[in-house]
């Protein structure tokens, strides 16, 4: 007997890769969507260890640790190294540079990108990176490494200046005064070359019995995005100017960053400006946004160790008050 066999037609295979390209449309979203929830949960776990460093540093100190020395001399990143469980890259870590004359021979040696903290400043810290930014972690300008997370300076620009009006990118005609926060630059060495230091803080650390606005409604640190461009100075936070945000611009707005000494590098997305005089105290603005990979907001440790997902839709009034410490605001938990 002859027997007939049977294959697929052309039309029935052709039905069964519909189906299965349907499937798999339906299914990408979900596996997508449940792929950033976890880098979101990891992304959380870092805030609440730097968070964690930052409670056992005061409690070791008196005092949260300094924003940053100048632009130079480190930044929070490494004061904490030894509370996120880093005391070997911190050790490694020397912080001499405050103790030589500024431009002197060693000067450049004991900055953060000099030979004396490459060992520091080339390493990856892994809970200094959100899992979501692709750029997390690069090494650029030579090997610096970039990092996501910055620190709260208040709800107007880097330089905190009492005698200023900060003038609002958000509202028009609106202008605000510096009311406290948690980090501050206390300043660069600015030694003379007898050794004399000359000016060296303006500005002081800050211990929680300080922060009178309360812990849970202050803002401690928050995400940056690691902006694309190769010179792009955004999660450089090894370096002063890039370790900190403030709250002038709220989470992933689309208003430009400003920076100072050349740190934004063209047309970017997220944009950039090189700095914005201030009508009020005619000297170049810096201040960065909190921005995230995230949809629909940035994660943020407050400085009570808990983290909160703050929406882009916040309201620029409440976002403020969140970032300051001694402000007063009176504000609702279910606001942001």
């Amino acid at each position: 007997m002859n027997s007939r066999r049977r294959g697929f037609t052309l039309i029935e295979l052709l039905v069964v890769i519909a189906i299965i390209a349907v499937l798999i449309a339906l299914l990408l979203p979900a596996v997508q969507a449940a792929r950033e929830a976890a880098r979101r949960a990891q992304c959380t776990n870092n805030l609440k260890q730097i968070g964690l460093g930052m409670h056992n540093y005061e409690s070791a100190n008196g005092s949260l640790p300094p924003g940053e020395k100048g632009c130079c001399w480190g930044t929070w990143g490494v004061f904490i190294l030894p509370f996120v469980e880093q005391s070997t890259l911190f050790n490694a870590w020397n912080s001499y540079g405050r103790n030589v004359p500024s431009g002197g021979p060693y000067d450049g040696y004991l900055r953060y990108a000099g030979a004396a903290n490459t060992t520091v400043t080339y390493t990856k810290v892994n809970s200094y990176c959100c899992p979501s930014d692709p750029n997390a972690g690069i090494q650029r300008n030579g090997g610096i490494r970039y990092h996501n997370y910055a620190v709260n300076y208040g709800n107007v620009d880097q330089a905190q200046n009492a005698q200023f009006q900060v003038p609002s990118p958000t509202i028009p005609n609106t202008f605000y005064t510096f009311k406290g926060a948690p980090f501050t630059d206390i300043g660069s060495p600015a030694i003379d070359d007898t050794g004399y230091a000359i000016n060296f803080a303006s500005l002081t650390v800050t211990p929680f019995a300080g922060i009178t606005d309360g812990l849970s409604n202050t803002l401690m640190s928050s995400e940056l995005k690691i902006a694309n461009p190769p010179n792009d100075l955004r999660g450089y936070t090894w370096w002063g100017p890039s370790a900190s945000f403030t709250a002038l611009l709220t989470p992933n707005s689309t208003l430009p960053d400003t920076m100072g000494n050349g740190g934004c590098s063209g047309i970017v997305n997220p944009p950039c400006n090189n700095g914005i005089t201030n009508p009020n105290g005619g000297y170049s603005m810096v201040y960065l946004g909190a921005r995230s990979f995230h949809p629909g907001g940035v994660n943020a440790g407050m400085c009570d160790g808990s983290v909160r997902f703050l929406k882009n839709s916040v309201n620029p009034i409440t976002y403020m008050g969140l970032s300051t410490t001694q402000g007063g605001e009176v504000i609702s938990a279910d606001s942001y």
